[in-house]
């Protein structure tokens, strides 16, 4: 008997072991935060020949040359560089609700999405140039995207773009 007391102290020592390290691993979970979003860099040799106004009339997550429009490096970089809200980008990018067409927006082209059973009360929008040599002109292909929640913000939405966001009256539109 008196064998057992010093094995049955050390297990029941043992069972303590780990306690703290649940808790810090808990913690560490609890206290996690994701790494930034980096913008994406063609693989060389992987240049997109394929432009970008192909996919006007297709849905977002189509492929067009293998390719959907919202993993093409330029739209992926302009999404990023419009955005810097990593859950508006997330919804924006995501397919969990109803979508349109692709569509001409001026010299955009533009995505459209909202949220399942709350489209008129929970959109959003993007929009980048249709031809990459109209990226750097403020008129013409600067990237922009539109996010509208009429919960917290009425009958306005937050249009990003130009490095900052702004409010304008009314939801996303979904056509040109």
């Amino acid at each position: 008997m008196t064998r057992l007391v010093p094995i049955a102290l050390a297990a029941f020592a043992l069972t303590g072991c780990g306690k703290a390290d649940d808790r810090a691993q808990a913690d560490a979970v609890g206290n996690f935060t994701p790494p930034a979003m980096r913008a994406p860099k063609p693989m060389a040799g992987q240049a997109q020949t394929t432009p970008i106004t192909a996919y006007v009339g297709k849905y977002p997550h189509d492929a067009v040359g293998g390719v959907d429009f919202f993993d093409r490096t330029e739209v992926a970089n302009a999404l990023i560089d419009a955005v810097g809200d990593d859950k508006v980008r997330t919804l924006i990018r995501t397919r969990d609700g109803p979508e349109t067409p692709i569509f001409r927006r001026g010299p955009r082209v533009a995505a459209w999405g909202c949220e399942q059973h709350n489209c008129g009360d929970h959109n959003w929008m993007f929009a980048v140039a249709a031809d990459a040599s109209q990226a750097g002109d403020a008129d013409a292909g600067r990237p922009e995207a539109c996010y509208h929640d009429a919960d917290s913000m009425g009958d306005r939405s937050r249009w990003y773009g130009n490095g900052g966001s702004t409010f304008r009256p009314g939801s996303c539109p979904s056509e040109g």
